[in-house]
């Protein structure tokens, strides 16, 4: 079977390690604009000329997705996927995702199969190209892949089927992203975020907290693994750590992490989907801290010790919890790496996957 992943300028590491198991079953192939996110990916690779590869210029994306319908368009597409028994998107709005459906009411390519991370319903629609872009998928795709249930409610709400949606999560290398044996005891305690480094990920509640933290526990280090505007505002404070880390050596920020801590807010426009992060800390076996907000809940389940949004008081009480009770934070450590083997093994996401791709073009 000919399955080819579309990701265009999207594309990343930490998604793509969920079909590394299924190359000796499928004949896979991704394809992203010239210019991805990341290429540093273990399965064939074409690049196509996409908008989205432009230099960066204020009001990048709102210009050219008012200009193109949306920016994730690329170029020679119908070319690149000719042939393909499933073409794999990835939401519902990307210029993209309606090339393919056109590719396949042109007796092209097979099927159309999407992953949806999108957890708000209507969003993403202000726009008529993207709102076409909606519509098309809604009508066409034959099956939509959500990665959490509120991303299957959201689709629901859309109006598409329930019987066209199944759940299935990311997964980690488990292998890769493992508790640190013999981790001795050490005095000085290390928080640690994976973030963008902008307002919705709570950064300042974050930086707020390990302030008030500090004036009784002078061990306390804060590494924040990320960039974004708020890079400046937040770098030069002592015991603060600001860093640019590959995804490649990532898990070696984890294994150096006592608690990690992810303070998401919500917008109206945004909430946390997902979370990768929030998996890669869990199966590292370090104990978790992040907010009752979007799909975070569903994504740590009972394991991860979780407030209200936008409260910095309550983040600085969950973090005091644990700074102070080693014992507490081994359980939920190892609690949370439970969760990560049972949930978010790629090996089992793989066969999911397989499962579904097997059922639309059997």
């Amino acid at each position: 079977m000919k399955v080819k992943i579309i990701r265009g300028a999207f594309l990343n590491p930490f998604e793509m390690q969920n079909y590394y198991p299924l190359r000796d079953k499928f004949n896979i192939e991704v394809i992203s604009s010239r210019r991805p996110l990341s290429d540093k990916i273990d399965l064939p690779l074409k690049k196509l000329y996409s908008p989205a590869d432009l230099p960066n210029f204020p009001y990048k994306y709102p210009i050219l997705n008012r200009i193109f319908g949306d920016a994730q368009r690329l170029y020679r597409l119908n070319k690149a996927i000719d042939g393909a028994d499933i073409v794999h998107v990835a939401e519902t709005y990307y210029g993209y995702v309606r090339q393919a459906i056109r590719a396949k009411r042109r007796g092209l390519v097979k099927k159309v199969v999407t992953t949806v991370w999108e957890t708000i319903p209507f969003n993403n629609q202000s726009l008529s190209g993207r709102r076409k872009n909606k519509f098309y998928a809604k009508e066409n795709i034959d099956h939509f892949i959500a990665v959490t249930t509120k991303a299957k409610t959201a689709l629901i709400k859309e109006g598409v089927r329930e019987e066209k949606i199944t759940v299935i999560p990311m997964g980690v290398d488990l292998d890769r992203f493992k508790p640190r044996p013999n981790k001795k005891n050490k005095r000085d305690i290390n928080i640690l975020c994976v973030a963008r480094l902008v307002p919705e990920k709570g950064i300042m509640d974050l930086i707020n907290a390990f302030w008030d933290l500090k004036k009784t526990c002078k061990n306390l280090n804060l590494t924040i693994v990320g960039s974004g505007p708020l890079k400046k505002e937040i770098s030069g404070f002592k015991n603060i750590y600001i860093k640019n880390v590959p995804y490649n050596k990532i898990h070696l920020e984890y294994a150096n992490a006592d608690i990690f801590c992810l303070p998401s807010q919500t917008t109206k426009t945004w909430e946390e989907q997902f979370g990768m992060c929030l998996v890669e800390a869990m199966a590292s076996g370090i104990p978790v801290v992040s907010t009752k907000t979007g799909a975070i809940p569903e994504v740590c389940g009972e394991v991860a010790l979780l407030v209200k949004p936008q409260t910095p008081h309550a983040l600085y009480n969950a973090l005091h919890k644990l700074i102070y009770n080693n014992n507490q934070r081994q359980k939920m450590g190892r609690e949370g790496r439970l969760l990560a083997e049972n949930r978010y093994d790629p090996k089992k996401i793989a066969k999911q996957i397989a499962n579904v791709y097997q059922k639309v073009c059997p």
